[in-house]
């Protein structure tokens, strides 16, 4: 009897030894499951945010966090803060003017095709630039942003304030250029965010206080803001906010530390030139140099001519060292252009903006010379005619004068037939040629 149940007694004990064996087996097995949900949520969701970058939010606080944590590589993220009334005019954009290769990607699509002026931009929409190109793009009425080359805009929808019932806009830029203007028509207060590769931006309208603002992600990886107008902070990596005045210009280092503080190089003044001077040529286009006043201390410029008044049809985008430019080659057409002194990073505003036009002339001046009669008298005599009033004369390759065109000019007559040669010749060079037989007695 002690026996068997000495036996029963080592039974149970081997089966909750097999039972807590299974149960701990079990929990093994789910606990290995629930590391790898999690694992694979975390490969998801950084691979997710990686093709997919969410900006700053869009929200009525005009007050920014210091501090906000910033992305790693080259992203640069755009985001507009507005009050209420202004947050749907700069939700969307509209492509205004185009350089070159931009391409546009709609909402929630793969596919990419050529942008054109007109396209609207809406939430989740994509524009990228390739190599010389830009985009210039309306976001409001009066605001204007420029985006530089190699660069690639997304309109995403942050997370909702939950102070706003509107919902958060940003946009996300790769590298490159961002410049523009913010302002309104009412004046009310507008905030625009940067995130850069090293720091945040802020850039604040106040009224009646447009912000004018170029900021660049530089060859050597530094960041800079100029300010030509209006005010704002900078964030770097390290939490401290540095305030940027009008005129001024902030450059960061890579690791987002303020390397320079700095007041911009006066504009340069242009000289030539002048504005809505007119260029002709015939046959090949003659050298245009363009001119401005040397600002001291300034190592270099920047100089921009384009075909629009917005600047996207760039035709030269360069810097120079002096304070001329030729170009050799500029056909028929409108141009605009400015340009703008350098002091390391740093920019000036842009000097006043001008515009040169542009002609081929391939159509001689009028010339008309009025009839002789049949017969006059050997000795002076006076020739008549029409010509157009910037035109020059010529007869036998001397110069005569004439009053806008109208030529009364003395000849002397020989006895018997004179051949008189008339030329025309206007300023592109272009030639036309009339003669008249005179028989004097």
């Amino acid at each position: 009897m002690d026996q068997e149940m000495t036996q029963q007694s080592e039974s149970l004990q081997q089966t909750g030894k097999w039972r807590r064996r299974a149960g701990l087996l079990v929990l093994s097995e789910l606990g290995l499951v629930v590391v790898s949900v999690a694992i694979f949520f975390v490969f998801l969701t950084a691979l997710t945010r990686f093709y997919f970058p969410i900006g700053s939010t869009l929200s009525s606080d005009m007050n920014l966090v210091a501090g906000t944590s910033l992305q790693d590589g080259g992203d640069v993220t755009l985001g507009v803060r507005t009050d209420a009334a202004l947050i749907e005019r700069l939700l969307a954009g509209e492509i205004m003017g185009i350089q070159r290769r931009v391409q546009r990607r709609a909402a929630n699509s793969l596919a990419w095709s050529t942008a054109k002026v007109g396209d609207t931009l809406v939430e989740n929409d994509a524009v990228q630039t390739f190599a010389r190109s830009t985009a210039v793009l309306k976001v409001n009425e009066q605001s204007r942003i420029t985006i530089g080359q190699n660069s690639l805009i997304v309109f995403d929808r942050g997370e909702a304030d939950p102070f706003v019932a509107d919902h958060g806009s940003a946009l996300v830029m790769i590298d490159g250029e961002l410049s523009g203007s913010l302002t309104s028509d009412d004046g009310s207060p507008l905030q625009l965010g940067v995130t850069l590769p090293n720091s945040e931006v802020t850039l604040t309208r106040y009224a009646n206080d447009d912000v004018e603002f170029l900021i660049t992600v530089n060859d050597d990886q530094t960041t800079t803001v100029n300010l030509h107008g209006g005010s704002a902070f900078i964030v770097g990596r390290d939490g401290r906010r540095t305030p940027i005045k009008a005129n001024q210009s902030a450059t960061l280092d890579s690791s987002g530390a303020l390397l320079a503080l700095t007041t911009l190089p006066p504009a340069p003044r242009s000289k030539g030139p002048t504005n809505r001077k007119t260029v002709t040529y015939r046959n090949v286009p003659e050298p245009v140099d363009f001119r401005w006043n040397p600002v001291a201390d300034a190592d270099r410029y920047h100089i921009v001519v384009a075909r629009d008044a917005n600047f996207s049809d760039r035709v030269v985008d360069d810097d120079v060292i002096g304070n001329t430019f030729r170009h050799g080659a500029m056909g028929p057409g409108t141009y605009y252009w400015y340009v703008r002194s350098r002091v390391g990073w740093s920019q000036s505003k842009m000097s006043a903006v001008r515009r040169l036009d542009v002609f081929q002339d391939i159509v001689p001046p009028r010339l008309v010379l009025q009839s002789a009669p049949a017969v006059v008298a050997a000795g002076k005599w006076q020739l008549h005619g029409r010509t157009d009033s910037g035109a020059t004369v010529f007869i036998d390759d001397a110069p005569i004068s004439h009053v806008n065109g109208r030529i009364d000019h003395a000849i002397t007559l020989k006895p018997g037939a004179n051949i008189i040669v008339v030329r025309a010749m206007d300023a592109a060079g272009n030639l036309n040629y009339e003669s008249i037989s005179v028989n004097a007695k």
